[in-house]
């Protein structure tokens, strides 16, 4: 099924939204999930908290684009998962640092109101647009489903110098970028 019949399920409040969602995107939310928390378990409550959230707001939402509104739900629902189990735990853990390195760029004050985080968004989208395949790939996996140097490594064939090198170069052109466009985190 498309997604355009999925958004109409939901919209008919017809309950096989939610097993058509799980059967066309189940396993990428997984991975996302996982990339995140590192807890198999963890992961699928956050991936099923993630489709009664769609449940919840689609409809009044209709998402342009279906999958991008599912992964990032899931995201968000993994990082404050993460965050929570941190705060409450005190825990340091090796894949925060990944959020830590867009610090450099990105201050959480930039993006309070939702407004600037669509703008934000759409300066990120044409910055990724700019990286050459490899690193675009390489960007996403790091700071958007959260995998470790050496996951991105072997997913590629690449070593961990090559994707350590190439995300510190791509983090140097996000920081011009943001500079340009007024967003530049100088602390």
């Amino acid at each position: 099924m498309d997604d355009t019949g999925i958004i109409k399920l939901f919209f008919d409040r017809n309950e096989d939204a939610i097993k058509e969602t799980q059967y066309k995107y189940g396993a990428k939310c997984s991975s996302i999930a996982y990339g995140i928390l590192k807890n198999r378990q963890d992961a699928e409550e956050v991936v099923s908290d993630a489709y009664l959230s769609l449940w919840n707001n689609i409809p009044p939402d209709r998402p342009a684009v279906f999958c991008a509104y599912l992964y990032k739900t899931v995201r968000n629902m993994a990082l404050l998962r993460y965050n929570a189990e941190k705060t409450d735990k005190r825990r340091v853990n090796a894949e925060a640092s990944a959020m830590t390195e867009l610090d450099e760029c990105i201050s959480p004050d930039f993006v309070d109101e939702q407004y600037e985080e669509r703008e934000l968004t759409g300066i990120l989208n044409r910055f990724l647009k700019t990286l050459g395949e490899a690193d675009r790939r390489m960007f996403v996996c790091r700071y958007f489903a959260n995998l470790e140097y050496k996951e991105i490594a072997k997913k590629y064939g690449y070593t961990q110098s090559r994707v350590k090198m190439s995300l510190h170069r791509s983090r140097e052109k996000l920081k011009k970028t943001l500079e340009k466009e007024g967003y530049y985190n100088e602390q």
